[in-house]
């Protein structure tokens, strides 16, 4: 049996000195002393370029082009403008932290992280797309030369280090001396600023693009020795604080798992090119985390969605995979005990379920109450889902919706009341959450067993809940078992009935029907595929339900309900899901 335990909050006297201290660093950053210690040499040229192993799209770069930007499926207009086109002065002028008409957060990291050159870099005409990216950029150093407290957020500075130096001959193939030495020395005067800040308590992939933008910087600028050296320990320590022994991030959303593993390579990469020995460290999480990505891939080559994850392109996720496969002739398998998320796979099935806590408070900013949810595909079509991340680009429904899709209830799990398992707080981190979550995974001659449970409920129910899995070893039997158990004392200070909802999303693309008995259901794949749920120890229903797994694009869909009162001192819902003759 695996135990995962989740650390609890800080408490209140820490939370106030770490305010203080970003009180008094914030001032330190914007005051004439800082300005001091970002003064340097002065670099003439790079010694070389990064090389992205990845590409981005040819439509994302034609709104670049045209004067919109676009990320996570949603395109960014200007409301000032009819044809909703940006001004490159006036996209940085939206994007200050002080204007009044200040973007979404993430538009701001999206936009001053410059990841879009990526999507640029595919436009056809080269020369229109040079034009526009030395006009942004040149725009970008009139407003945020100096410190700014969104531009330069660590983080930020780490992504934007990384973009201009993979894509400098899009924005330094310039005539303009006096352009290209003021863009050389603001990168040096950000690899110094991350030099002395550091990675700044940051966890998981915020830290890691603060250090790879260091250690790029120090591989790529000349008389960056110490940011390199820096940077290098740095990586050590935040490998072994952030990237589990299964492979796993320790903010256990899969995607984030994803962009790191792909600047670990990329970093990788660069320390070969510019003949530096590569770190220990970094080879072997690469190796442990390509495991784990291949761990938490459905069917269909794409991420499950636990987390704040969504789907990514299948092409990208093997390539990615492909070119760490390429540099390592043998790769770790992962079980995913550590991280909390079990892989059951038999035939064309897959069932991966969330058998961990929530990250810590720190790093659940985009985490999901979705404890021992699970998502299922067969072959490459999914089947069974949760309802993906919400559009958090936007503001108005779509913001609701964001929230909405980090509740219990848009996983498929059990929920208790309509209540969260994990209290999504004010502030968008998650507070009080299952502190305990436990699972075991039995593999007998192609016979699965999973057996979960998590204290979420606890406190405020008084009920455990257990969860068990089984699948047959052709993968066409799935048996499910839902136990809500009283724990000790606890049941009796409840007041008021408790109900109980097992959820089961469905995936667009899958065909529902009632048949014959009020306790089952025919789901028809795409094709002539069918499976059959069956449930018992609650009443069977049909509701409306959403999902956001397919590049940011809300997509109606049904979902799977078993409901009822919890009465007994142990309440079982039982569920199966079965494949049956195809029918032409």
């Amino acid at each position: 049996m695996v135990q995962s335990r989740r650390q609890s909050d800080r408490s209140f006297s820490q939370k106030v000195r770490e305010r203080l201290k970003k009180v008094i660093e914030k001032a330190s950053y914007a005051s004439r002393y800082h300005e001091l210690r970002l003064k340097g040499k002065h670099p003439l040229r790079l010694l070389g370029t990064p090389k992205d192993p990845w590409t981005g799209t040819v439509a994302a770069g034609a709104h670049i082009l045209s004067g919109r930007f676009y990320c996570q499926g949603q395109i960014l207009r200007n409301p000032d403008h009819e044809d909703g086109k940006w001004q490159a002065q006036e996209i940085w002028q939206a994007a200050h932290l002080n204007s009044n008409a200040t973007l979404n957060p993430l538009w701001q990291q999206h936009i001053h992280g410059f990841g879009w050159l990526r999507d640029l870099d595919r436009v056809v005409d080269r020369k229109a797309a040079r034009h526009r990216a030395m006009d942004l950029v040149a725009s970008w150093l009139q407003m945020f030369d100096q410190w700014d407290e969104q531009a330069w957020r660590p983080e930020v500075i780490g992504q934007r280090i990384i973009n201009w130096m993979a894509y400098a001959p899009l924005i330094m193939d310039s005539n303009d001396l006096v352009y290209r030495s003021k863009l050389l020395n603001c990168l040096a005067r950000q690899a110094r600023h991350l030099y002395h800040v550091g990675d700044e308590e940051l966890r998981a992939l915020p830290r890691m693009q603060v250090i790879g933008g260091l250690i790029l910087a120090g591989l790529y600028i000349p008389y960056g020795e110490n940011w390199l050296k820096k940077g290098t320990g740095l990586l050590n320590r935040a490998v072994s604080q952030d990237i589990f022994a299964d492979g796993g991030v320790s903010s256990r959303n899969p995607e984030e798992l994803y962009r790191i593993l792909r600047d670990f390579l990329m970093i990788r990469l660069s320390y070969r090119t510019m003949g530096h020995e590569i770190p220990d460290k970094l080879d072997a999480a690469i190796g442990r985390m390509t495991a784990m990505l291949k761990n938490l891939l459905q069917g269909d080559g794409r991420l499950s969605l636990f987390n704040g994850a969504s789907g990514q392109d299948a092409k990208d996720i093997a390539a990615t995979i492909a070119l760490s496969e390429e540099l390592y002739s043998e790769h770790p398998s992962s079980n995913g005990e550590k991280s909390g998320f079990r892989r059951l796979e038999q035939g064309s099935t897959i069932l991966i379920q969330d058998t961990g806590p929530p990250a810590d408070v720190g790093m659940s900013r985009h985490g999901h109450a979705g404890t021992l949810s699970f998502e299922m595909s067969v072959g490459k079509q999914r089947l069974i889902v949760n309802c993906g991340r919400g559009n958090a680009l936007s503001g108005g429904v779509e913001a609701d919706l964001h929230m909405l899709s980090r509740s219990t209830a848009a996983h498929s799990t059990l929920v208790l009341n309509d209540k969260n398992s994990s209290e999504i707080r004010e502030d968008g981190l998650i507070g009080r959450a299952p502190s305990v979550v436990n699972s075991n995974l039995t593999i007998e001659k192609g016979h699965n067993l999973l057996e979960t449970s998590h204290d979420g409920y606890l406190a405020r129910f008084g009920l455990m809940h257990h969860r068990s899995i089984y699948m047959n070893e052709t993968g066409c039997d799935i048996r499910g078992e839902d136990i809500l158990e009283e724990q000790g004392n606890a049941r009796k200070r409840v007041e008021g009935p408790v109900n109980f909802d097992v959820r089961f999303h469905i995936h667009p693309d899958i065909t529902l029907s009632r048949q014959g008995g009020a306790d089952r259901l025919l789901l028809r794949l795409s094709g002539t595929e069918f499976w059959q749920f069956q449930c018992s120890g609650g009443e069977l229903s049909l509701e409306e339900s959403l999902y956001m797994g397919a590049g940011g694009r809300r997509q109606n869909c049904r979902q799977i309900v078993i409901s009822g009162p919890v009465i007994e001192a142990k309440t079982v819902i039982k569920w199966s899901l079965r494949r049956i003759e195809s029918r032409d």
